[in-house]
């Protein structure tokens, strides 16, 4: 059974994704935004954060699927909305900024380069079939594994999914090694929650800019205090946005690129404070406009397929 907390934790990535964007783009010209203490903390463990819960509910999958069926379920799942919202972006920056060239071989390059998280999730679920085949999903063959995804070429996206590959490869052992299941009782909770969040203020002091600890330690903090807070209520606005996650990561970054980088910037000439809650207003635009779009798209089995990658009607 698929466990919604895990859900409700990417529906919070995905925000934060959101809200990164927002101060990124929608900030005026100039803006040192990578200075920006929210912008520090969201870049510190989001994509990280993204990639141990992939892996943490991967492993459902491999329990679920052969190995030819699993890459075939996971082309459906993410490489047929890769190559549709690839197209979508090809045409619209086709149409907009002239970009050539206007060709098959042009919109397969375009689409290689672009929705870099999707091929990484892609990428890191191929690896993790072979590895189960291989390994039989022993701690040797993820050690080999982490080995031999130092040595990939770096081609196209390739890069950004060897980078996030660890964060995956953890999600998937506290999985397989049923960790929350180990964690129940209360001075458990507290004890490991001290922990997590003295292991996270440490790598922001000391290690800021190295990611392996920075989204290590984050994303786990972020996973234990959603994991509790689950058990008191279930957090449904932010479930339904995990569940549509793809989605909006795609249709929001079409949105950043064409539209919010050009014509919604907000002017260094309003106070500090209006500048700021306009990026979080915008944030939470973006987030119901693209979710609606989700819902809309899900309504029909061909785009529902096509853009999300699954039927959200038969969702439970």
């Amino acid at each position: 059974m698929r466990e919604r907390w895990a859900d409700s934790v990417r529906g919070f990535a995905i925000y934060l994704v959101v809200l990164g964007h927002c101060i990124q783009y929608a900030s005026h010209e100039g803006y040192d935004f990578a200075d920006n203490i929210i912008f520090k903390l969201i870049y510190s463990f989001h994509m990280p954060l993204f990639m141990v819960l992939t892996g943490y509910l991967f492993w459902y999958t491999l329990s679920k699927y052969s190995l030819l069926n699993g890459i075939i379920a996971k082309i459906k799942g993410i490489m047929i909305p890769c190559m549709t919202w690839g197209l979508v972006t090809y045409i619209t920056d086709i149409i907009i900024n002239d970009y050539k060239p206007v060709s098959l071989y042009g919109y397969l390059n375009y689409m290689a380069y672009s929705n870099w998280f999707l091929w990484a999730v892609f990428y890191c679920s191929l690896i993790g079939f072979v590895s189960k085949y291989l390994f039989k999903s022993t701690l040797v063959g993820y050690v080999i594994i982490l080995a031999a995804n130092y040595f990939i070429p770096p081609v196209a996206n390739i890069a950004g999914a060897k980078r996030l590959m660890p964060f995956f490869i953890l999600g998937i052992l506290l999985n397989q090694y049923q960790i929350p299941a180990k964690l129940k009782e209360v001075k458990i909770k507290i004890l490991t929650f001290i922990i997590l969040f003295v292991f996270y203020a440490s790598a922001m002091l000391f290690t800021p800019d190295v990611e392996l600890i920075t989204g290590t330690a984050g994303s786990l903090l972020v996973c234990f205090i959603f994991w509790i807070v689950s058990e008191h209520c279930k957090l449904e606005i932010l479930t339904k946005f995990g569940q549509v996650s793809i989605g909006i990561y795609v249709f929001t970054g079409i949105v950043f690129y064409f539209i919010i980088k050009d014509y919604c910037r907000i002017t260094e000439a309003y106070r500090y404070a209006v500048r700021t809650g306009y990026i979080f207003v915008l944030s939470i635009f973006l987030m119901i406009i693209s979710y609606l779009l989700c819902i809309l798209l899900g309504k029909w089995k061909a785009t529902s397929i096509l853009f999300l990658g699954k039927y959200l009607k038969n969702r439970r």
